[in-house]
């Protein structure tokens, strides 16, 4: 008595052949699939291809593979697909291709051979992804971060996090520089980052960041730090708890302005 459903056959998904089922992913993914065989040359040209390179089939098929980059790249190219067919397995290698339109394109390449019965490699097959929009997002975060680090200069103002679920304190650059602490120098602990402030003001500052993280409010005050050839300086810092979604405190956000040169009455101790 024969099986009259799909899953019942051998190899088959549905009723679809597990070819079907390939061919149905490739042509919905987001990612330019195609092949090559082992010379290097394109042999199949998918759907999201033809809308990454903006090239055709019919013009991409029989094309080297190092066609699809520009001349300065086309020997990095070539190795790839030779180092492909002959055992290696490339995941996410960031290059640039040309798209037909001749604008060149930032993409991620994952490459890995397909071999037949015997595990003789037969071709190999390509994932090609657009990482445009993440190269734009790099370098928007980079220039925020550069204008950052330029607006705590000039102002005196540094930044720094406590995380309490790792126990690890970052400071920003700047606020390693009030501090006059290397960054290669900074332990990132609580005890680093309190070990600066000057003796008779430690305790003082740890209860208030102890009490923002327990209360959930933030804090405000104003202590010494002693640098490492003797000198003394004021900090006036503020911080904020970062709350996660339990409504408990996972961490210590604060900024730290140097106010050294700010008058003040005498203070005892």
């Amino acid at each position: 008595m024969g099986s009259t459903g799909g899953a019942g056959r051998t190899g088959m998904v549905g009723g679809l052949s597990p070819d079907a089922v390939l061919a149905a992913v490739v042509e919905i993914s987001d990612d330019a699939i195609f092949t090559c065989d082992l010379t290097g040359r394109i042999t199949s040209w998918s759907a999201p291809a033809v809308r990454l390179f903006g090239s055709t089939p019919g013009h991409a098929v029989g094309a080297p593979f190092a066609d699809l980059f520009p001349g300065h790249l086309q020997d990095e190219a070539r190795s790839l697909t030779a180092r492909v067919a002959a055992g290696d397995r490339i995941r996410h290698f960031e290059t640039e291709v040309l798209r037909a339109d001749g604008m060149p394109m930032p993409v991620s390449l994952s490459l890995e051979a397909f071999v037949d019965g015997d595990d003789r490699p037969l071709g190999v097959a390509v994932v090609a992804r657009d990482i445009t929009e993440q190269r734009l997002t790099q370098a928007t975060l980079a220039e925020v971060e550069a204008r950052l680090e330029e607006g705590e200069a000039l102002a005196h103002v540094g930044s720094w996090l406590w995380d309490l679920r790792t126990g690890t304190v970052q400071w920003s650059s700047e606020f390693h520089r009030i501090h006059g602490v290397d960054p290669l120098e900074f332990d990132g602990t609580l005890e680093a980052h309190l070990a600066v402030v000057a003796p008779e003001d430690r305790r003082r500052v740890q209860s208030a960041m102890e009490e923002s993280v327990g209360s959930g409010r933030a804090y405000e005050c104003e202590y010494r730090i002693a640098l490492a050839d003797g000198r003394i300086r004021w900090l006036r810092a503020r911080g904020q708890p970062t709350v996660g979604s339990a409504g408990l405190a996972v961490g210590l956000r604060g900024i730290g302005q140097d106010v050294t040169d700010r008058e003040r009455p005498s203070t005892g101790t």
